[in-house]
C-alpha cells in the first residue's frame, strides 16, 4: 500500500513537506492513499511526480471526476510545474480544460492528426469539427 510519505526510491521521503506545499488534506502523512478523497489522491500523485523535477509530464484526464477546488488546485500545479520548465503534454475531453491550460492545441481523430493550432487562434467551433473529423485546412 502507498503513504502519503512513501516515495519510490531516489526521491524525498519528506511526505509533510509534500502534504503542505501540495496542499493535500489527510490526517497524518501515514494514511494510505486508497483513504484519501479523488482530489487528494491526485494532489498526492502530482506531489509525487514533480518531487523529481521531470522536463516533461503527461497528464491524462488529470480532473476527471474532480471537484472545482480540487480542479482548480491541479491547474496551479501544472501551471507552477510548466512555469519551472517542464513540458506537460495535456490528454483532455475537456474543451474548457483545454482552452485555459494549452499553449498549443492538436486534435486527434480516429488517430489522424486534424490539426494543430495556437490556444490564442482555437475555438470552440474549430476543436469542435476536427474533433468530428474536418481537417483544419478545411475549416
Amino acid at each position: 500500500m502507498r503513504r502519503l510519505g512513501a516515495e519510490p526510491p531516489g526521491h524525498s521521503q519528506n511526505g509533510g513537506k509534500a502534504q503542505i506545499e501540495y496542499d493535500i488534506a489527510a490526517p497524518t502523512v501515514d494514511t494510505e492513499a486508497r483513504l484519501l478523497s479523488g482530489g487528494n489522491l491526485q494532489k498526492m500523485i502530482l506531489a509525487r511526480e514533480m518531487s523529481c523535477s521531470p522536463k516533461i509530464m503527461i497528464a491524462a484526464q488529470p480532473t476527471r471526476g474532480l471537484d472545482v477546488g480540487a480542479i482548480e488546485a491541479v491547474h496551479r500545479l501544472l501551471f507552477q510545474e510548466r512555469d519551472q520548465g517542464a513540458a506537460i503534454l495535456l490528454i483532455s475531453e475537456e474543451l474548457d480544460e483545454i482552452m485555459s491550460l494549452a499553449d498549443r492545441i492538436v486534435v486527434i481523430y480516429e488517430g489522424q492528426i486534424m490539426g494543430e493550432m495556437s490556444a490564442q487562434e482555437a475555438t470552440l467551433e474549430k476543436i469542435g469539427l476536427m474533433m468530428a473529423g474536418t481537417r483544419i485546412e478545411n475549416l
